[in-house]
């Protein structure tokens, strides 16, 4: 019995049809990608190095720059923080929780420090730079702390846009909110000793508003005092970078003797 024939199918012209599907999602996966690239924010120094890994990966004799870890590091970590010291917060919101409870003080955290806003009606009378008794309370406590703990204070005035009226002695709300910042700073040297160069008051008037001054609620939170609390001398954040920086730049000098 002769053996059957094996049956050969015939081949379609063209690429299988598995391979256009394939085809199309490299091309979205690509143009996914793309977009990215497109959305984010180009790192100079990153890119020079891929650039040199690529350079080194298609057979070029150029030199690539290598990548310093260390310097990629100290972009994203800052050697020095302006951050209160915990027990420091903790003194200083038990000192003032009868203000803070009753909304007179407002406590706020960034990375310049630990802020305290305190309101105008407490502090000043309007128009006047002559320091009202609960507010003279309220420095004792704040100042209390600062003196035990070296920290440094930048007191701020803040006024609303309507302008001092006639008679004060007083030129305009620049005028008036330095001199209640630097009341209370003489304040604070004057009856806790500290010193000069721990404390700071500058004026802002009415340039750094908290709310519109189309109305009375806003003009009342506009008006008010703020103290920047931070340490007078800023606590190292990482302590090994300032070793990692000293060894990579042994590291370097070494390749540049060995080249």
């Amino acid at each position: 019995m002769a053996e059957d024939e094996v049956k050969q199918e015939k081949c379609v012209k063209g690429a299988p049809k598995w391979m256009c599907t394939f085809a199309d999602l490299m091309s979205l996966l690509l143009c996914f990608f793309v977009l990215l690239l497109s959305f984010s924010v180009m790192d100079q120094v990153k890119y020079k190095e891929v650039a040199g890994s690529l350079k080194d990966a298609f057979g070029t004799t150029k030199d690539s720059p290598e990548l310093d870890s260390t310097i990629m590091g100290q972009q994203i970590i800052s050697q020095e923080f302006q951050t209160v010291p915990l027990d420091v917060q903790v003194q200083i919101q038990e000192a003032l929780a009868e203000e803070i409870e009753g909304g007179l003080v407002a406590v706020e955290h960034n990375l310049e420090g630990m802020t305290l806003q305190v309101k105008g009606e407490v502090a000043f009378d309007s128009g006047s730079a002559k320091i009202l008794p609960k507010f003279s309370q309220l420095l004792d406590k704040i100042g209390k702390v600062a003196s035990d703990n070296e920290l440094h204070v930048v007191v701020s005035g803040h006024t609303d846009n309507v302008p001092v009226r006639k008679g004060v002695s007083f030129t305009s709300n620049w005028d008036l909110s330095a001199v209640r910042a630097v009341r209370v700073v003489e304040y604070w040297i004057a009856k806790f000793k500290i010193p000069p160069d721990r404390l700071s008051a500058k004026g802002d008037a009415d340039g750094k508003p908290l709310a519109g001054n189309d109305t009375e609620v806003g003009r009342g939170k506009n008006r008010r005092v703020e103290f920047l609390i931070r340490p007078q001398k800023p606590d190292v954040a990482f302590e090994g970078i300032i070793e990692l920086k000293e060894n990579s730049g042994a590291r370097s000098q070494n390749s540049e003797e060995k080249r």
